[in-house]
């Protein structure tokens, strides 16, 4: 049996970062959370700490800013194993674009070099949801935040500003919605 999970697509990039769509309100911290890391369950209850509508992945999937995805070995997404998108949608993850065709994800060997460039890869994933959601919460108003951001240089730097990313994203979003970004964020960097 396949372990099916979520991916942003092009489209669901393209609308977090320049809202072309307009999708607003609990749907859009719902496309800013989908990551192919997480079980839909963990996304479903989310979802429902937020108070989203319950279809709000079918509604995602339908609307072509998040696609289905499954490992052909059947093991768990994206880190190890053979990614697929299910209905032929490329789709965008974290660790970049996953093509039609299947795209090996190879976990580190630990030999010094990988884990260097896993830890990079860690603080970059991380730098750039942060970067991405705050201004996509706030808009021009994340302007001093984003300058914070750039000066770090390390997962503790950006664990330090993680009171005020959750703070920032309080002062749009409603307290649930800025807790399930922020958990995220901390998921990241953990």
């Amino acid at each position: 049996m396949n372990t099916v999970r979520y991916a942003k697509t092009p489209k669901g990039h393209d609308e977090i970062s320049a809202r072309r769509n307009n999708l607003r309100g609990k749907m859009r911290t719902m496309l800013i959370l989908v990551d192919p890391s997480k079980p839909p369950g963990d996304l479903l209850d989310q979802g429902a700490r937020i108070g989203v509508e319950p279809d709000f992945l079918d509604v995602l999937v339908r609307d072509g800013y998040v696609a289905p995805l499954t490992a052909a070995n059947g093991s768990a997404l994206p880190r190890n194993g053979t990614v697929r998108p299910l209905n032929g949608t490329a789709v965008v993850s974290d660790g970049g674009l996953v093509a039609h065709s299947p795209v090996q994800h190879e976990a580190s060997a630990g030999a010094p070099t990988q884990h260097a460039d896993h830890e990079l890869g860690r603080f970059r994933a991380a730098k750039a949801f942060m970067n991405d959601t705050v201004v996509s919460v706030l808009g021009l108003r994340a302007f001093m935040f984003t300058l914070r951001l750039e000066r770090c240089a390390t997962r503790a730097d950006l664990q330090q500003l993680v009171p005020d990313y959750e703070k920032a994203l309080r002062k749009v979003a409603t307290q649930p919605e800025a807790r399930a970004i922020a958990e995220r964020v901390r998921e990241l960097l953990a």
